[in-house]
């Protein structure tokens, strides 16, 4: 296993601190003492003022604009006024915090790996992820006075807004399109999506996907969440001018219970998390696929692979595993499993550990009788099995090899004497290498937790501050700014993976897909919420959200409601979807400029 600090990705973080020295030499609030502000109360009226170049007012290049100042968090974080510093703040801020969610993700996986279903999955997990938005919504209403933290607060309900918003529209639409397949007609009448099958193109119609019933409970679940929203606004909807700090303490009691209700409900039923120990094993099974055709080419037995890029040929498999057969026995058990394991080069950071993974290959390998050992012919369904849950065909994707000359024949070149001789030395190399246990795959995973919660917990203020002075500084409300720039930093890691899973073109691919993204939404809705409304609540702020709370019930209920009552969607849904996106930016607006609703 590699070691842990290749995985800590240090040559993004030091360019880190070297842009924050320039942008903070140029743009931090310069102190000094009494005697320099006496000579420069002095000098006043002899300076005479020249005309700043046009970078300048920009704030692109120099010092701040203006003569308003601002301050440094924790002493040492560059702040300005500018538009350009502030922008690029946003951009450094932002991009910390989405290493953040990375490393929370990457450690979830981890614990996934190792651990069966229960409280780590059901209570713990969900709440991780969801740590880099709670922690913005959290520090955006701990303004210094009530007026800031009625300012700073609107950072807080964008996030929630844009999180949900950009979750529910645009990638569930993308995912839609990456992951469509041919409708087909069924027995019963009804157009269900063909499995890995795509030959009507972009048919608006003739495509789409198909999703399972489990899928549709969680978007009943999704909604249901939405009653503390209701209940908030129950004041606004009646206008009544007493009751608020009622209405929204009632708020966020439900949405206390409905995190604890949810997180009791993967532990009873814990399909949830079966499904998240599922995709986490389905990332691992694509993996070795692909370590198998390159250990194969490497060692010239042939291409795994044949020339539709789809098909695995035989003999080369048979070829590789009389090659991890040492005792020429016929059969692979544990101890030529883990060389096996260790020949492929399967050491990453989503590693399971030692047992756990050759009791993975056993459970899928070892057929008929189950003697804990791998015959040949076991080995080769073994393969075609996961080819089979991680295939690409040419209609559905990319090949997994571009070689035309995919062949079972021996490569020209194939020298069996040397090739021993390769394998003796990587042998004693081997020696000193050795899988993961179980204990160093959860020492790996909590301190991936420990730093991404470390890293959000520390840049969640200041790119807080740098969106309040952004706003300041473009005239735009920071709501908006929250609602489009937050929601990238913390689900745009996660976002990707959901993509490409989809991209799989498979029922269950979607349904998890899907599952995932309701799930998001679901724990927006209460912990999210919850903190939202306790910091309204405690700190006596106005509750004066009902644009952004419109927003909300609308993209949910509409994305909700569909898929509460179907399971099978057609291409032209993801475009209504994407289509939400823009519209529910451009109804906050008109709600709040046009109607004047704040």
């Amino acid at each position: 296993m590699p070691m842990l600090h290749n995985h800590f990705h240090l040559l993004p973080l030091s360019m880190f601190f070297k842009i924050l020295v320039v942008v903070g030499t140029s743009r931090s609030r310069s102190s000094s003492n009494d005697n320099g502000k006496e000579e420069e109360e002095e000098e006043e009226d002899h300076v005479v003022e020249v005309p700043r170049p046009w970078w300048n007012k920009l704030g692109v290049m120099g010092n701040v604009v203006g003569d308003a100042e601002c301050e440094e968090l924790y002493g040492l974080m560059p702040c300005s006024t500018s538009l350009g510093g502030n922008l690029s703040l946003l951009l450094i801020y932002g991009f910390m915090l989405l290493k953040a969610a990375q490393l929370l993700s990457d450690g979830s996986e981890l614990l996934l790996a190792v651990l069966s279903p229960g409280i780590i999955g059901g209570l713990v997990l969900p709440i991780l992820g969801a740590l880099p938005d709670a922690l913005l919504i959290l520090v955006s209403g701990l303004g210094a006075t009530q007026a800031e933290a009625q300012s700073e607060v609107l950072v807080g309900m964008g996030l929630v807004a844009g999180s949900s918003v950009m979750l529910l529209t645009a990638l569930w639409g993308s995912c839609l399109i990456v992951g469509r397949c041919d409708l087909v007609d069924t027995s019963h009448g009804k157009l269900v999506a063909k499995d890995r099958t795509l030959n009507k193109g972009f048919s608006l119609f003739g495509t789409g996907v198909t999703t399972d019933k489990q899928t549709k409970w969680l978007s009943w679940i999704m909604m249901a969440t939405l009653l503390p929203y209701v209940v908030a606004q129950i004041p606004c909807l009646l206008g009544l001018t007493a009751g608020g700090s009622l209405a929204v303490a009632i708020a966020g009691v439900l949405s206390v219970l409905g995190v604890i209700a949810y997180c009791t409900y993967q532990l009873i039923a814990p399909w949830i998390q079966e499904r998240r120990i599922y995709w986490a094993k389905h990332k691992y099974k694509s993996h070795v696929m692909h370590r198998m055709s390159y250990y194969a080419d490497k060692k010239k037995l042939g291409q795994v692979f044949l020339e539709d890029g789809a098909t695995l040929d035989a003999e080369v498999l048979r070829r590789c595993f009389q090659k991890f057969d040492q005792n020429k026995d016929e059969v692979l058990e544990e101890a030529e499993l883990e060389r096996l394991i260790k020949k492929l080069g399967i050491e990453h950071k989503k590693n399971m550990p030692e047992k756990h993974e050759i009791a993975l290959w056993m459970k899928e390998f070892d057929i008929v009788p189950k003697d804990n050992r791998i015959t040949e012919e076991e080995f080769l369904k073994g393969m075609e099995k996961w080819r089979d849950s991680v295939k690409l065909t040419n209609t559905c994707g990319t090949n997994w090899h571009s070689n035309p000359n995919n062949s079972g024949a021996l490569p020209r070149n194939y020298d069996p004497e040397e090739e021993q001789e390769d394998d003796d030395n990587e042998d004693a190399e081997e020696e000193n290498k050795a899988l993961p246990t179980k204990a160093q795959i959860i020492n790996t995973a909590v301190l991936y937790l420990i730093a991404g919660a470390a890293l959000a917990a520390f840049f969640a203020d200041p790119l807080v501050d740098a969106i309040g002075g952004f706003s300041k500084a473009s005239g735009i409300s920071p709501f908006f700014i929250a609602f489009i720039a937050t929601p990238l930093a913390t689900n745009s890691s996660e976002a990707i993976s959901s993509i490409l899973f989809a991209r799989r073109k498979h029922k269950k691919n979607i349904s998890m897909t899907f599952s995932q993204i309701y799930g998001a939404v679901t724990m927006n809705n209460t912990l999210c919420l919850g903190i939202f409304l306790a910091i309204v609540y405690f700190r006596g702020l106005m509750w004066d959200f009902s644009a952004e709370i419109t927003v909300i019930l609308f993209s949910t209920l509409v994305m909700g409601g569909l898929a509460a009552v179907h399971t099978t969607f057609p291409l032209w849904v993801a475009f209504i979807a994407i289509a939400l996106y823009p519209i529910s930016i451009g109804l906050v607006a008109y709600l709040d400029y046009v109607c004047g609703w704040h």
